[in-house]
């Protein structure tokens, strides 16, 4: 059996398969990054439709009368709470999963021990996050929607060309970065002094890295369940609404449709939880095999 499967890939599965509580307790955190996804690639979409097809004083006039309504004020405060929660309780729970993970490899499998120094130690890795968030695949695409609504179709070649390049170069500085969240979790390392030593475990082990990295890239392909998942939901209850005329039907449709996206959201999430546990403890066994090898060498030098 090679060192990948046996040392990386097992160990893995088995933490998914074995330890049902780390799954409910990642629960939210997966339920937080699925919703934020969701609003995100919506937003983009529609915005893009109205901008490229000339919608621009419809979706002006829906605005503003939204803006007069008596919901206003409610978004504004649901939002607000929505962004602080996902800013603030991502890198916590990441920091408190990296720890249990750590800490189950090692006999010590306590999630109160983890809990208990999540909120006064996650600073560094929410400082990381806000840096590195940027060379995300989804942040490309954000960037490169953005960019097409304001510069107009004439311009498409040359953007397209140049978030190629940007797409291109995100990939080098995440493999570069790739074990800087564990250096950080577990040997209480600052961003860069981490960055340097991933870069080092990187590249002494260039080819798993990229594996595991395209690895990751595959899997993390749920931006497109639930782009579809989210598009066609909204889509299908507008068409629901125009096709039926009765009041007490359209409210049934709508009613089960509700019922059905809310499952499909819990769905997703749970499986947003388990794929970002299993990627953790991938790029965990990774790091700690890498890392014990990258310490004997320099202790032999």
């Amino acid at each position: 059996m090679d060192s990948f499967k046996e040392n990386i890939l097992l160990p893995s599965l088995e933490t998914i398969k074995s330890d049902a509580k780390i799954k409910k307790f990642y629960f939210f955190p997966g339920l937080l990054s699925v919703i934020f996804l969701w609003v995100l690639l919506l937003y983009q979409v529609v915005y893009t439709y109205v901008v490229l097809l000339g919608r621009k004083e419809q979706a002006f006039e829906v605005i503003l009368s939204f803006f007069h309504s008596d919901y206003l004020s409610y978004l504004i405060i649901v939002s607000a709470i929505f962004v602080v929660f996902y800013i603030i309780l991502i890198p916590i729970f990441e920091w408190a999963l990296i720890q249990y993970i750590d800490k189950r490899q090692r006999g010590e499998a306590s999630r109160s021990d983890s809990i208990g120094v999540w909120v006064f130690r996650f600073y560094p890795l929410f400082e990381f996050n806000n840096i590195f968030n940027m060379f995300k695949f989804i942040s490309i695409i954000n960037w490169y929607l953005f960019s097409l609504r304001f510069l107009w179709l004439e311009y498409l070649k040359v953007l397209s060309i140049f978030f190629v390049i940007a797409f291109f170069f995100s990939l080098i500085v995440n493999i570069i970065v790739a074990y800087a969240r564990y250096e950080i979790v577990l040997q209480k390392k600052w961003v860069f002094e981490a960055i340097w030593v991933s870069s080092q475990i990187s590249l002494l082990n260039i080819k798993t890295t990229i594996k595991l990295y395209f690895l990751m890239f595959i899997m993390n392909m749920k931006v497109m369940l639930n782009f579809i998942v989210f598009l066609v939901f909204p889509l299908f209850a507008v068409f629901v609404t125009g096709f039926l005329s009765s009041n007490i039907f359209t409210t049934i449709a709508l009613f089960l449709l509700g019922a059905i996206f809310i499952f499909l959201l819990l769905v997703l999430g749970y499986m947003a939880a388990v794929l970002d546990i299993f990627t953790t403890s991938i790029w965990y066994h990774a790091y700690r095999e890498w890392k014990d090898k990258l310490t004997a060498s320099e202790s032999e030098s």
